[in-house]
C-alpha cells in the first residue's frame, strides 16, 4: 500500500512501531476522527460479562477483573476511501475487551448514534450492534456536556454527563492498565461460532486523567449492571485519526 508523503492527514499510517501486529495487506476502507473522548470504565468479574460475549470469543482481562466501559466522543470526517464527502455524527458505545488467539481486540454490547444512515451501514456490514439515538453535545472552555436517549425498539438506555481533561496527555506505557484498555487494534465479533476481525489503525493514544460526573448512566442495564459508585477508570483523549479494514474471518 503506498503511503502519503509526510505533512498528510494520514501521516500516522507510517507510525507502526507501537503495533502488537502488522497492518493488513489490503488497502483500508474507511477513515475516520474521532474527538473529545471520555472512556470510563468499571471493574466487574469475568464471569459477570463472559455470559453475554458468544464463543469462541473470551473476556480479556487486567489485574484478574473483565473491564466495562462506556465511552460518548464525537465521529468526525467519517468517510469511505474514494468518497468525495464526510459525515460527522455523535456516538457512544458500551465494551469491553476480549481475546481469541494471539489477538486481543474490542468488544461492543451496543454502540449508540444520531446518524441512521451510519447506524444501517454498520448493522449491515460490519455486524455490530448499533442503535438510533437523540444525541447533544456542548464544549465549553473544555467541559463537555453530553447527554444520549435510545431511539426506537432496542433496549432502553440513556446518558448523560459532563466531563473535561484534568492533566496532561501522555502515552501510555505496556503493562498499564491504560494501555490495557485503549491500545487495541481490532474489534471482534461472532458469528454462527466464527470470529469475524475488523483491523484497525491510528497512533498511540495521548491520554490525561479526567473528571467526570454522570447524571444518567443507564447505558450498561441491558446486561444488568447499574453502576452507582464512580468509574475504577477515566481517561480522556482529545482527538484520534484512524482508518479500517473490512472484517475478515479470524483463524486460530
Amino acid at each position: 500500500m503506498a503511503l502519503p508523503p509526510r505533512g498528510k492527514k494520514l501521516d500516522f499510517l507510517q507510525e507502526i512501531a507501537h503495533r502488537p501486529y502488522l497492518l493488513p495487506k489490503a488497502p483500508y476502507v474507511m477513515s475516520q476522527v474521532w474527538r473529545n473522548l471520555l472512556f470510563a470504565h468499571w471493574r466487574v468479574a469475568p464471569d459477570a460479562l463472559q455470559k453475554f460475549i458468544p464463543a469462541p470469543l473470551e473476556v480479556d482481562t487486567f489485574d484478574g477483573s473483565a473491564w466495562l466501559g462506556v465511552v460518548p466522543f464525537r465521529m468526525c470526517e467519517v468517510k469511505g476511501r474514494f468518497m468525495p464527502f464526510h459525515v460527522d455524527f455523535l456516538e457512544l458505545n458500551v465494551r469491553t475487551y476480549v481475546k481469541f488467539g494471539e489477538r486481543r481486540g474490542v468488544y461492543f454490547f451496543s454502540l449508540d448514534a444520531d446518524h441512521a444512515p451510519s447506524v444501517w451501514g454498520a448493522r449491515i456490514f460490519y455486524g455490530l450492534p448499533y442503535f438510533r439515538a437523540k444525541m447533544s453535545f456542548e464544549e465549553n472552555n473544555g467541559v463537555i456536556k453530553y447527554t444520549s436517549k435510545r431511539l426506537g425498539s432496542g433496549p432502553a438506555a440513556e446518558f448523560s454527563a459532563e466531563y473535561e481533561a484534568i492533566g496532561a496527555p501522555q502515552i501510555s506505557s505496556r503493562g498499564t492498565l491504560e494501555h490495557f484498555l485503549t491500545e487495541r487494534y481490532c474489534l471482534m465479533i461472532s458469528q454462527f461460532g466464527h470470529v469475524l476481525r475488523t483491523d484497525i489503525h491510528h497512533g498511540p493514544w495521548l491520554l490525561a486523567p479526567a473528571r467526570a460526573e454522570f447524571f444518567t448512566n443507564s447505558m450498561p442495564a441491558p446486561l444488568g449492571f447499574s453502576f452507582d459508585t464512580p468509574p475504577d477508570s477515566l481517561l480522556y483523549a482529545k482527538e484520534m485519526r484512524m482508518v479500517n479494514w473490512m472484517p475478515s474471518r479470524e483463524i486460530r
